[in-house]
C-alpha cells in the first residue's frame, strides 16, 4: 500500500510517528512523509527504503502565522490541502494518515478530492490543549487563534476521517459520549508505547552521573507549570529540611512562555544545590540518565487534555525498571493501579507529592519490586510490537475505502 503520512513538524523528532511508520514499512508499506524538517533540509529525502521524507514549498515560519490566523482565513488549511493534492497525485497516495485534529480539514479534502480513505491521528485532546498554551492565551494571541473556537470545530473536523486513532480508553470514551454519531469500531487505540529494542540497543554511559548520593527523583521532558514541575520543586522544598538527600534531576526544555520563572526558580537557594537540569538530552541518552534514578515523575496537571493519554516517558520508565510517581490524570492512574508499579498522588498537591515520596523511600525492596513489574508489563503489553497490531487492523479491517474511485 501506497500510504501519505501528513505532518505538521519534523519526522525526526516525532517519536510516535516515528514507531507507527516503521510498523507500517515493516509490513510492507512505501511510505511517503509529508512534514516541516529543519532548515535547509532537501525537499525529498530518502529516509530508509521505504519511507521517503518530503518538505511542504512553503517555510515553518509561514507555516506557524498561517497556523495562529486559522480561525481568522483558513489560508492554513488551504495551503496544506494544496500539498497533501500534490504528493497524493504525484506517488499515486491510496490512503492519507494525517496526524493531529488541525490537519484534519486539509487531508480530508484531499481524500475526498481522489476517493481515498483518510485516517486521523490524535496525538492529544487538542481543544483542550490549546486552551492550556500560554503563546495562544494571552491578551493579543487570544484575539487571533481564539483557542475557544476549537472544541467548536471539533465534530466537522472529525467527520472527515473515515478511521480515528486515539490515545487511550478514556480518550475513545471522550469521544462517543460527545458525538454519539461517531461509530465506536471506527476509533482505535494506540498508547504512546517504546520501541524496546531500539532502546535496550543504547549503552549506558555511568561517566555521565548525573545523579548525586542520596535518594534521586528524575523528570523527563517539557519543563512547565502544566507539566507539574513548579509543584515538584514545591514538594522538594518541603522534604529537604527532613530529607537533605533527596536530589531532582530534570531533563528537557523549558516552556518559552515560563523560561523566566524557571531561570528564577532553579536559582532560589533553598533548592538550587538539589537539582540538576539538562535541557536536552538525545534518547540514546535516555538509558544513562534514567540510570542514576531512584524513582521517575510523571506529575502532570489534571485535565481533559491530559486525561486523553499517556506520556511516552511513563512507558521509558517502567522500561528501565524504575518505580513510578504520578498524578491523578486517569490513563496514567489506570496503569499505575493496573500494573502495581509506583505510587498516585493528587496533582498540584505538594503536601500529598511528599507523603507519597516518603513512603516511596522508607520501602526499598518494594521500590525494587515495582519497577520489575513495570518492566515486565511494558516487555508483554506496553511497546511497539503487541500495540502496533491496532495500526495494522486500522488498514486492514473491511471497510476502509474511500468515497469514489481514485482520480489522479
Amino acid at each position: 500500500m501506497r500510504t501519505g503520512v501528513i505532518l505538521d513538524g519534523n519526522f525526526i523528532n516525532d517519536q510516535r510517528v516515528m514507531n507507527e511508520t516503521r510498523i507500517l514499512e515493516e509490513n510492507g508499506h512505501l511510505v511517503f512523509v509529508l512534514n516541516k524538517p529543519e532548515r535547509g533540509s532537501k525537499k525529498h529525502l530518502s529516509y530508509s527504503r521505504s519511507i521517503l521524507l518530503i518538505r511542504p514549498f512553503f517555510s515553518k515560519r509561514i507555516n506557524n502565522l498561517l497556523f495562529a490566523l486559522e480561525n481568522i482565513i483558513p489560508l492554513y488549511d488551504l495551503f496544506w490541502y494544496w500539498e497533501i493534492r500534490n504528493l497524493v497525485k504525484k506517488y499515486k497516495i491510496e490512503v492519507l494518515h494525517a496526524h493531529d485534529l488541525y490537519l484534519a480539514r486539509a487531508a480530508g479534502w484531499a481524500a475526498k478530492r481522489y476517493g481515498i480513505p483518510l485516517i486521523l491521528d490524535l496525538h492529544e485532546n487538542y481543544p483542550a490543549a490549546i486552551k492550556e498554551y500560554r503563546w495562544a492565551n494571552r491578551p493579543l494571541a487570544k484575539l487571533i487563534v481564539m483557542p475557544s473556537r476549537w472544541k467548536r470545530k471539533e465534530k466537522a473536523y472529525l467527520s472527515f476521517a473515515d478511521r480515528i486513532i486515539v490515545l487511550s480508553p478514556n480518550f475513545k470514551k471522550t469521544l462517543i459520549s460527545g458525538y454519539p454519531e461517531i461509530d465506536p469500531d471506527s476509533i482505535f487505540i494506540y498508547p504512546n508505547v517504546p520501541d524496546i529494542e531500539k532502546l535496550q540497543s543504547f549503552q549506558i554511559n555511568y561517566n555521565l552521573s548525573p545523579g548525586k548520593k542520596g535518594f534521586n527523583l528524575f523528570y523527563f521532558g517539557v519543563i512547565s507549570k502544566r507539566r507539574g514541575i513548579l509543584t515538584t520543586i514545591e514538594t522538594l522544598r518541603t522534604l529537604l529540611p527532613e530529607h537533605p538527600g533527596l536530589h531532582l534531576l530534570l531533563a528537557g526544555p523549558v516552556d518559552k512562555a515560563e523560561r523566566k520563572v524557571f531561570r528564577e526558580l532553579f536559582k532560589d537557594n533553598s533548592v538550587k544545590d538539589n537539582i540538576t537540569y539538562f535541557p536536552w538530552i538525545n534518547i540514546s541518552e535516555f538509558p544513562s540518565y534514567v540510570s542514576q534514578a531512584d524513582v521517575c515523575l510523571s506529575p502532570i496537571t489534571r485535565n481533559p487534555q491530559h486525561d486523553s493519554g499517556l506520556a511516552n516517558k511513563v512507558f521509558l520508565y517502567m522500561l528501565f525498571k524504575k518505580p513510578l510517581l504520578v498524578s491523578d490524570c486517569i490513563p496514567q492512574m489506570e496503569l499505575v493501579e493496573n500494573e502495581k508499579c509506583g505510587l498516585i498522588f493528587r496533582n498540584n498537591d505538594a503536601q500529598d507529592m511528599a507523603l507519597k515520596i516518603k513512603k516511596l523511600m522508607s520501602d526499598p525492596e518494594e521500590l525494587i519490586r515495582m519497577g520489575e513489574r513495570g518492566k515486565k508489563a511494558v516487555l508483554e503489553r506496553y511497546n511497539t510490537k503487541i500495540q502496533g497490531e491496532t495500526i495494522l487492523e486500522v488498514y486492514t479491517k473491511p471497510g476502509l475505502t474511500g468515497s469514489s474511485k481514485n482520480n489522479y
